[in-house]
């Protein structure tokens, strides 16, 4: 794994359903973009919301229309049963990669996490690990990524805390070369990737996808003044696709691009007016709109 892998957004349309023909122009806009994967079924694409029916439809959707793109299955959920239920459907599907993470909520402790882990290591799939604090009320200690590094089908980690001294405390537990350390906070990429990262999966590249394949590939090429400028660049986008929780303004934004409805399934809502005011002046800042 390297580079970009935007973790699309699930459209739907003004019944609620998925909206297959939206998906289908948002996936043809990242690969021209270049991205290198896809996540489906994520955080950003709003998979608490969707059924498991919902989910195998979406999962093979993409398997099919975005064929030649690294395509990952967003499958961890708080429930270890529910998560190797659907790592098995993803992989049926043709699968090989599954974004799993860490339990929400139950907050597990090191031993229920190898357990939690192992049980879905158990389908075969290989696992990216996502640590998301923000989100999940369990920040991953470095200590235990040492003890899951015992479970071989964990071969990624998308770590999304922000904070690049856990980083640095990850790699000193586990050595650079056991996980491909892929970034999950879209502010940080440039010195993600400077500390031995090897790209991102990333809510910016919905909307920008070439620009944040431009930025990624500048780190990993070690041109860290290329770097650093477009990461000062998008910051302000960036501050703007998470002025609500996620994935409210990237699907706000992508619908005012004109790729998708301004539809979001409860408890999420759209854009206070206010919000959605500063979203809009800030794509125009962009010219995106």
């Amino acid at each position: 794994m390297k580079g970009v892998y935007t973790a699309i957004v699930t459209p739907f349309t003004t019944s609620g359903a998925i909206d297959y023909p939206a998906l289908a122009r948002l996936i043809e806009f990242q690969r021209k973009g270049g991205v290198a994967g896809l996540v489906a079924g994520g955080t950003t694409g709003e998979a608490a919301t969707l059924s498991f029916e919902e989910k195998k439809e979406l999962y093979a959707f993409v398997k099919k229309e975005a064929a030649g793109l690294d395509l990952i299955a967003g499958t961890g959920t708080n429930n270890t049963a529910e998560s190797v239920e659907l790592t098995r459907m993803a992989r049926e599907l043709g699968y090989t990669q599954v974004l799993v993470v860490t339990p929400y909520y139950n907050k597990p402790t090191c031993r229920g996490l190898m357990a939690h882990y192992g049980a879905i290591a158990a389908t075969g799939a290989q696992i990216v690990l996502y640590n998301v604090p923000g989100r999940t009320g369990l920040n991953l200690p470095a200590a235990w990524l040492r003890e899951l590094a015992a479970i071989p089908q964990i071969t990624a980690v998308k770590e999304a805390s922000g904070n690049m001294a856990q980083l640095a405390d990850y790699l000193e537990q586990v050595g650079p070369g056991r996980f491909a350390m892929l970034s999950g906070d879209d502010f940080t990429i440039a010195p993600f990737v400077a500390l031995g990262g090897v790209g991102v999966i990333s809510v910016l590249s919905n909307i920008v996808p070439a620009e944040t394949v431009q930025l990624t590939a500048a780190a990993l090429m070690g041109d860290v003044k290329k770097a650093a400028a477009l990461q000062v660049r998008y910051n302000a986008l960036n501050r703007a696709l998470f002025m609500e929780s996620n994935p409210i303004p990237a699907k706000t934004a992508l619908h005012l691009m004109g790729y998708c409805e301004e539809i979001l399934r409860a408890p999420l809502a759209t854009m206070e007016p206010q919000n959605r005011a500063k979203l809009i002046e800030v794509l125009k800042g962009y010219r995106l709109i």
